[in-house]
This record gives structure tokens, sequence and C-alpha cells, in this order.
């Protein structure tokens, strides 16, 4: 597949790589992937701790979610 079928794909099925990034999302803020919450090494490490990465990880997987799930019902 060249980029332009990748491209053709994921504009007719979006909705299906905003759920499953959503369900990454959500899974690794409720186990605590090292490689999705762990703040150490970035550039505001010092604004934002490990608890607060997860709650953000979490609603940003639940707001995917629902888009998804919202795009099939309408």
């Amino acid at each position: 597949m060249n980029s332009e079928q990748i491209t053709a794909f994921l504009q007719a099925h979006w909705e299906w790589l905003t759920l499953i990034m959503g369900i990454v999302s959500v899974a690794g803020s409720i186990l605590n992937w090292n490689w999705m919450c762990d703040p150490a090494g970035k550039p505001d490490s010092h604004r934002y701790g490990r608890g607060s990465r997860r709650v953000h990880f979490f609603l940003l997987g639940i707001v995917l979610i629902v888009i998804s799930i919202m795009s099939w019902v309408l």
C-alpha cells in the first residue's frame, strides 16, 4: 500500500482510528504504562505529575471513544 491508499483508507474509516487511539489511551492510563504516563525527561515535567497525566490521558481516551461511537450512530 502506498501513502495515497493509506490516506484514502483513513479518510473513509477515521472512526476506527479514533476508537483504537481512545482504547489505547484509556488502557494506558488505567494500567499506568511508563511510556505514556512517565513525566521524566519531558520539557514541562515540573508542571504535571504522573497522576495528572493519567487523568488527562483517561479523559482524552473517553472523548475519542465517544466521538468514534457518535460517528457511527449519527
